[in-house]
Formats: C-alpha cells, sequence, structure tokens
C-alpha cells in the first residue's frame, strides 16, 4: 500500500482548486490513501458554497465538471477524506461544529503527524 497523501489546498484560484482535486483523485482511484486539508481561501469558498466560483469558459469544453461534486464523488466512492483545522475554520468565519457538516474539522498537530506518515504536496 502506498504511504497516505496529504493534499494542503489553499490556493484562491480555479486552476489551482482544479490541480489539487483532480491530483487527489488521480491518487485516490490509483488506491492511495488521500486526505484532502482545505485551508485558506479554499475552504472559504468550500464552506460558503462557492468552491466552483472562477471556473474559465475552457472548463466547459474540456468537459472538466464541478469542482465540489468531485471532491463529493471521490470521498463516496474512493475514500477521499475531506478536512480543515479547526483554527483556519475559525478564521474564515465558520463555526467548527457547522462546518463539521461539510468535513473533517481537526487540528494542525493532527494534519502534521498524518503528513509525516506520507507524502505532503501543498497548493
Amino acid at each position: 500500500m502506498a504511504p497516505p497523501l496529504t493534499l494542503l489546498l489553499s490556493a484562491a484560484g480555479w486552476r489551482e482548486r482544479w490541480l489539487g482535486v483532480s491530483l487527489a483523485l488521480t491518487a485516490a482511484a490509483h488506491g492511495d490513501p488521500v486526505r484532502v486539508a482545505l485551508a485558506g481561501e479554499a475552504l472559504r469558498l468550500f464552506l460558503g458554497g462557492r468552491f466552483d466560483e472562477g471556473a474559465p469558459p475552457e472548463a466547459e469544453a474540456a468537459r472538466v465538471g464541478s469542482l465540489a461534486a468531485m471532491l463529493e464523488e471521490g470521498r463516496r466512492g474512493l475514500g477521499l477524506r475531506l478536512c480543515a483545522c479547526a483554527t483556519d475554520v475559525r478564521l474564515g468565519g465558520f463555526d467548527p461544529a457547522g462546518a463539521a457538516a461539510r468535513l473533517e474539522v481537526t487540528s494542525l498537530p493532527e494534519l502534521w503527524r498524518e503528513a509525516r506518515e506520507g507524502r505532503l504536496v501543498a497548493l
């Protein structure tokens, strides 16, 4: 079994979010354990229901669908885990208890421990 992949996704731009989601899904589809940790603007967009915002016109022609739906599909079908640090959730103006309905709310030390056991990619 491959070591776990922790993908820290904090980028504001749609293209960076697409790349992070695509990398996470590809790794999960190949059987790697994957945890996507949302942070910063990516977290605010996700919790605010705006994760798909900013898609360029070329996305439709390239058959790129909803990034949020892709993450959900990865969670259901591939075991992808989606999480955020409780402090970052609060910094984004959200309540950790409410955010827990949409993703795992954890601590930065917990994310670091898991990343230390495998691979860490930051976007």
